[in-house]
Parts: C-alpha cells; sequence; structure tokens
C-alpha cells in the first residue's frame, strides 16, 4: 500500500523574511502570494509580524478593502505608535509611488474614523504631495476632536508655514511650548519658522532653549547653524555645521580623520587631503574655492566628486587628483567635505575662500559651444546703425527649474519652492535684442520645447555631457538668469554675470535681505517679496536684462 506523501513543513521565519525582502524591494505582488497560503488557513492564528507584513502586501497591491481591518487590529495591539499605514507611505517613497499609499488610509478612517494617527499620517502624506490644503483638513478634524494634541498641533503649524502662513504656523508652535515648555521640537520650529522671516535674534534665543533641553540632537544642531549662517555669524555657523556629520548614515570616513581647523601659521606640506563631495552639485561647486589655499600650504589635494564634475574640478588649480570611483578606501592623511572647507579655514584671512573666477574651463570646449549656440540676430544696418557697431544682441542663459529630489522629503519640498515653471518666464517675450538660451537639464527640461507664445527659446543642451560642457555654454553668453541651483553656483565660480531667481525663504548661501553676494561679485539677486511670487520677480528682471542689452547695442559697460 502506498504512503501519503508527508506534509511540507513550511519554514515560517524563512518565508516571513523572504516576504518582507519583497516588500523592501517593492514587490508587493510577491509578498502577497508567498503568506497567501499560511494566512488562509489560520488567519487569526498568525504572529503580529506575519499579519503587518501581509497587510502592507495587500496594501500595495491596491486591495485596501482586504488590508484595512489587518492594518487596523496591527494599529489597535500597538496603541503608542505609528499606524501602519505609515510604514506604507515609507516603502512606497522608496518608488517613487507615495500617493498609492492614500486609499489606504481612507480605507482605515472609514473603519477607525476616531484614529487620530491616522489623519496624522494622511496629513503627512498630503503634506508630501503638496496638497497642503487637504492636509490641513485633515488635521483640523483631528484637532476637532482634541484640540490638545501635540502631534496635532505641530503638523498643523508645519502646514501653515508650507503655505506661507508664517504667523499662524508660530501661534501652533508657541501654544506647544506654553502647555510643554520642554518640548525641545518645538523651540526649533519656531527657530525655523522666525528664521524664514528674518527674525533671526529670536531665532537663535528659540533654538537656544531647545539645545538646552536636548544639547545632543543632530538634526536641530544642523538647523541652528543655518539660522547662523544666514544671519552672517560665520564662524559659529561654521563649527556648529560640523553637526551634520552625526546625522544617522551620513559619511561612513572616520571622524578622527577629518581635516581640524587651520591657523595662519599651518604647514601642510606632504599631507594627503581627500576632499569629498558631500551633498549638492552646488556646495562642490560653492566650495572647490578652498582647494587653492590648501595647495599653497603644501597639501597635496585629491577631489572625490561625482563624474559629471571631474573635468571642471581637475582644472581648479591646486587639485592633484580627482578620483570619481563610487567607494574610496581613505589613503589620505586627512579627508574633508567640501562644505567643512569653510569650516576649516574660518580662522584664517581665506575664510571666503578664492575669489571669483576660480572654475576654469577649455578654450577648445568653450570654441565647439560657441558652434551649438545661434547666431546673433541680425540687425539691419540702416534701421539700426547702433546694433550694426555692437553686433548688438544679448545672449541670456535661462534655468528655472531645480533638481527633483522625491526620495528626500525635505529636498523635494525645498526644490518645488525654488523651481518655477517655462510658462511663468512668459513676459520675458517682450525683450529686444536678446537672445534666450535654455540651459535647463532635468526633468524640467522638457518645457524647453513648448515655451509660452511668444517666447524664442533655444535649447543647446544636446551639446552637453556634463558640467565642464555646461560651463562651455555659459563662456559664450553674456548673463546667466537662474533659479537656486547648480548653475548659480557654476555661473557665479566662472565669473559670468548672474542674475539669481531667489524664492521667499531663502537659502542661508545668500544671507538674508541681501541683493548681492560675498561669494559671487558677478551676482545679483531678485527675490520674492512674498511666498510663491515669481510674478514679481520676473517682473523685476525684465527691465535687468533689457538695460543690459541696450548697454551691450551701445557698447557701454553692462550693470
Amino acid at each position: 500500500m502506498r504512503r501519503s506523501p508527508a506534509p511540507v513543513q513550511v519554514d515560517h521565519r524563512s518565508l516571513l523574511a523572504a516576504s518582507f525582502g519583497d516588500l523592501q524591494e517593492g514587490r508587493f505582488e510577491a509578498a502577497r502570494n508567498r503568506l497567501l497560503p499560511i494566512m488562509r488557513d489560520s488567519f487569526k492564528l498568525q504572529d503580529l509580524e506575519t499579519r503587518l507584513v501581509f497587510g502592507l502586501a495587500l496594501a500595495g497591491t491596491g486591495d485596501v478593502a482586504a488590508a484595512a481591518p489587518l492594518l487596523n487590529g496591527i494599529a489597535a495591539e500597538r496603541p503608542h505608535t505609528l499606524h501602519p499605514c505609515v510604514d506604507l507611505v515609507t516603502l512606497l517613497q522608496k518608488r517613487q509611488r507615495s500617493r498609492d499609499a492614500e486609499p489606504a488610509f481612507q480605507a482605515c478612517l472609514a473603519l477607525t474614523p476616531g484614529d487620530a494617527r491616522l489623519r496624522l499620517g494622511l496629513a503627512q502624506l498630503l503634506c508630501e504631495l503638496h496638497r497642503f490644503e487637504d492636509a490641513l483638513a485633515a488635521i483640523d478634524q483631528t484637532l476637532g476632536h482634541d484640540p490638545k494634541l501635540v502631534p496635532a498641533l505641530n503638523q498643523r503649524a508645519i502646514i501653515l508655514a508650507a503655505l506661507g502662513r508664517g504667523d499662524e504656523a508660530l501661534a501652533c508652535f508657541r501654544q506647544i511650548v506654553a502647555t510643554d515648555p520642554r518640548n525641545a521640537a518645538a523651540w526649533a520650529n519656531i527657530g525655523i519658522t522666525l528664521a524664514a522671516e528674518g527674525d533671526f535674534e529670536e531665532a537663535l534665543s528659540a533654538y537656544r532653549r531647545s539645545i538646552q533641553i536636548k544639547p545632543a540632537e543632530p538634526q536641530v544642531r544642523l538647523n541652528h547653524s543655518i539660522c547662523l549662517l544666514k544671519a552672517g555669524r560665520m564662524v559659529q555657523g561654521w563649527q556648529e555645521h560640523e553637526w551634520r556629520l552625526r546625522l544617522p548614515g551620513h559619511t561612513q570616513l572616520p571622524l578622527d580623520r577629518l581635516l581640524p581647523n587651520l591657523t595662519p601659521t599651518s604647514d601642510l606640506a606632504g599631507k594627503t587631503i581627500l576632499v569629498t563631495h558631500e551633498e549638492g552639485m552646488g556646495d562642490t561647486l560653492m566650495f572647490l574655492r578652498y582647494v587653492p589655499m590648501l595647495s599653497r600650504l603644501g597639501a597635496r589635494v585629491l577631489l572625490w566628486v561625482p563624474v559629471n564634475l571631474a573635468k571642471l574640478a581637475a582644472r581648479v588649480e591646486g587639485v592633484s587628483g580627482v578620483i570619481v570611483a563610487d567607494a574610496v578606501k581613505l589613503e589620505a592623511d586627512w579627508h574633508c567635505p567640501f562644505i567643512s572647507l569653510p569650516r576649516a579655514f574660518s580662522g584664517t584671512v581665506q575664510a571666503w575662500g578664492a575669489p571669483a573666477p576660480y572654475l576654469r574651463t577649455d578654450a577648445g570646449r568653450v570654441a565647439e559651444a560657441a558652434l551649438a549656440l545661434p547666431a546673433p540676430i541680425r540687425v539691419d544696418p540702416l534701421a539700426d546703425p547702433l546694433g550694426s557697431r555692437s553686433g548688438g544682441t544679448l545672449m541670456v542663459g535661462l534655468v528655472w527649474g531645480g533638481a527633483p529630489r522625491p526620495d528626500i522629503v525635505n529636498a523635494n519640498a525645498i526644490d518645488r519652492k525654488r523651481s518655477m515653471s517655462l510658462a511663468e518666464l512668459a513676459p520675458l517675450a517682450a525683450l529686444r535684442h536678446v537672445r534666450l538660451i535654455s540651459l535647463q537639464h532635468g526633468p524640467h527640461a522638457s518645457e524647453a520645447a513648448h515655451p509660452p507664445a511668444g517666447l524664442a527659446l533655444f535649447d543647446p543642451m544636446s551639446f552637453v555631457d556634463d558640467l565642464d560642457d555646461t560651463a562651455s555654454l555659459i563662456r559664450n553668453l553674456d548673463v546667466v538668469v537662474t533659479v537656486d541651483t547648480s548653475i548659480a553656483h557654476l555661473a557665479g565660480g566662472l565669473g559670468v554675470p548672474t542674475i539669481l531667481m531667489d524664492r521667499y525663504d531663502n537659502c542661508w548661501r545668500w544671507f538674508h535681505g541681501r541683493e548681492d553676494s560675498p561669494w559671487y561679485p558677478s551676482m545679483r539677486i531678485v527675490r520674492q517679496t512674498a511666498y510663491g511670487d515669481w510674478a514679481g520677480v520676473v517682473q523685476r528682471v525684465v527691465p535687468l536684462l533689457q538695460r543690459m542689452a541696450n548697454a551691450k547695442r551701445a557698447g557701454t559697460p553692462m550693470a
């Protein structure tokens, strides 16, 4: 008689681990299918972790009706943690699918409409999606049940600040510290809000309160440093800025080999220093200005930069070598992130680095770039003898958008504030004797193919393989008009006249209330006077460019 085959023994932990791995890689259907047999047979007996993974897998595939009871049940068992829908957002963020989490929130809210954690999580998601009015409505529903709920008050303040309603945001944060004066996060948020409005003394006072309560919070200390720098307190600001290196995962290089503060008598003869790209392209372009000083102190300077910066960086005075590998073994006496160089030099006469221009282009490539640009506007010498004498055309480079960072919520929010649409530059169509040249790259570049009516825009970016090529194009232009992106630093570092169109709550690099830049003497800053008001900025840029065009035609200096 034949025996029945022995039942297959399922290794539950291995199955769960594999399913969790599927979730991390965005394979929600695979995770669901792995767990479906055991969940079908013994749904109520499975441990919380298995039910969580299965519920997230269901939600990730869009089956929110089946997922909601599971996720709400887990939330009920863990009343002091975030709702599992927040875990779903984290998983979807990695795939740039955050918006797909909203149906799960709504399905869960339909079953448990009074769960404040759900509405808080939904509000945070809506903020990420820049649906601030919807986020505010979700938070106000929560506060309708509990007007003193601190997390909801905090989120409401953050939303109001994003909407440009700083006074109301400040009132919410102050309501929190009135009942909980040792709420370090609220004091830090008061500092952020006040600094955005230019009230630095009060902002710094709020930061001090926060730091007294929790002195070792790296993010708060970093935000404090940004406030100091924007207020012009450079030495203290640069020292405080080193707290960023304590953020989780920020650097893998040993902090005990970080370049120390230098003095006027420092001797780096025979020392090898590895200077590393750390954050955005703009930071690296901005602080390449310090490399010549390291070399003059006797150091052998190696640069670790992205490949699209390599050629440009290699031409900076004092560079001994450039590394573009994904990972570097530290074979140097010291290492220093580019953005730590100002701290290292803050006690010397070179505190601001080498003056611009400190970036150099290749003459041959500049000549090739000229061929990629349009010819000057032809002028009838009889109708316009002044134009025929001077060549007549102002060549203007345009950048209207930054680089979206969908994987980093705060950075992506800043990018949305610093960027505009090409359509908002439509008033530039009224300019006479001007050629508009797109220098835009990244997702915003597609707009160049469909400029607003009347705006003649030439797009030479097929010429560009890296920032060195962009620099070669810029060398052929009279002025660059750009939002706050790496091209502002590239043009400024080349010494090319630059008009920076800046957001209301501007980056610390441009200080507060200034129309010039000590970093880039060739730069003029035109800043929003109200949150999101690009129309006012463009309205002020148009006459600036027309005056420059008129000056070029007249053969006089362009102010």
